[in-house]
């Protein structure tokens, strides 16, 4: 049997898809303010007789985009980079817990994604809270294989 990843791991990542979205915005204003900061292409327009402008960069906006430090410029990719890993892992996580029978995708939505309380996810789905816990506690050990398979997901690290 294919070694899998620990139910912890799993769960960990779960409870981490929600916060996906406000980390990738949070990493975006960084990359904009960084923009900013160095460049700021309202600076650069060049009033060249507008509107009959021939829409030539101008040698302005040129050096202004050229102005922007080479340390500033690897910040501004690694933020970048980090938008796409973590993208990448939310689509990963969202297609694996698609690929769980019903039930358990239910269950797993429910009480990690949407953050529902036991006693709510039960109402929701009609079974008793036990139910729903043995459901989910299956779906993990379905998840942990599937997640240790995928390559995206297994090699994450949560940047703390």
């Amino acid at each position: 049997m294919a070694q899998a990843m620990e139910k912890g791991r799993v769960i960990e990542l779960l409870e981490y898809y929600k916060d996906i979205d406000g980390e990738v915005n949070i990493y975006r204003k960084i990359i904009s303010d960084l923009t900013d900061q160095y460049y700021n292409p309202i600076g650069a327009i060049q009033c060249d007789g507008l509107p009959k402008g021939k829409n030539n960069i101008s040698r302005q906006t040129e050096n202004m985009a050229l102005n922007i430090p080479d340390y500033v410029s690897g910040e501004i990719r690694e933020y970048e980079a980090k938008v796409q890993q973590l993208q990448a892992l939310k689509a990963q996580i969202l297609q694996e817990v698609s690929r769980l029978k019903l039930k358990e995708k239910r269950i797993i939505f429910d009480f990690y994604m949407h953050n529902l309380k036991w006693e709510q996810v039960a109402v929701r789905n009609s079974y008793s809270e036990r139910q729903c816990k043995n459901i989910r506690d299956t779906a993990l050990e379905t998840l942990s294989q599937r997640f240790e398979k995928n390559q995206i997901i297994s090699q994450f690290k949560r940047i703390v």
